[in-house]
């Protein structure tokens, strides 16, 4: 099990534009391959939509695009699910590991 917090960026580079940041944890789920249960929360607190959103779900490291299930939100996300894509867009594995990831948000209310 590992906990995080990371900041959320409007584009894929730390010298992005800061929108908040993401905290929660994941837990390695599988004996036979890696694949990770997420649950976290993106607390965005600058710019036009402010709030919660909540995530969690299962993934397999290796897929090139990953599935997650939005299961709430609060602010101007009150009351929304939907699906979070994320795709990996950098790996550094040098101690201590540093990946950047893209999320793409599908809404519903």
């Amino acid at each position: 099990m590992n906990t995080f917090e990371d900041p959320l960026t409007a584009g894929p580079s730390n010298s992005s534009t800061t929108l908040g940041k993401a905290q929660g944890f994941y837990v390695l789920n599988s004996f036979t391959e890696f694949t990770l249960f997420h649950l976290f929360t993106a607390s965005i607190t600058e710019g036009d939509f402010k709030g919660t959103i909540d995530i969690f779900g299962q993934l397999r490291e290796v897929d090139p695009i990953r599935y997650l299930t939005v299961v709430g939100g609060t602010g101007a996300f009150l009351g929304a699910r939907g699906l979070a894509s994320s795709t990996l867009v950098n790996i550094d594995h040098t101690p201590p590991a540093i990946w950047t990831l893209s999320f793409e948000l599908d809404l519903y209310y």
